[in-house]
């Protein structure tokens, strides 16, 4: 009894037709035009803003140095992890060694005289 409907499990699978994934619909043509125009207007005021006659220059300059800032934070910070991950892998190593040791020395007796 089992056989059979196993048998007639694999039939409904086999007479089954594959799933064909949907591609997505492509957005209208005014909802891309419009988020193209929200960039183009976006990219616009940036470049006003950096490139204004009166103070483009400053305002140029606090972003480079907010940039090198962060990345002299960034450097700082991977430093520090890195030294970290170093010293932890060293205590690590120092725990399996002080193990194999204490290992070798009950197996030999542990060096009495």
């Amino acid at each position: 009894m089992e056989i059979s409907a196993f048998a007639h499990k694999v039939d409904q699978l086999r007479r089954k037709r594959p799933s064909i994934p949907q591609r997505p619909q492509p957005r209208p043509k005014r909802q891309l035009a419009a988020i193209w125009f929200a960039a183009g207007v976006a990219v616009a005021a940036a470049v006003g803003y950096f490139f204004d006659s009166r103070q483009g220059g400053a305002r140029r300059h606090m972003a480079y140095d907010k940039a090198m800032a962060g990345g002299r934070d960034l450097q700082r910070w991977s430093a520090r992890k890195a030294r970290h991950l170093r010293n932890k892998t060293a205590g690590t190593m120092a725990e399996i060694r002080g193990a194999t040791e204490s290992v070798e020395s009950e197996r030999t007796g542990g060096g009495q005289l």
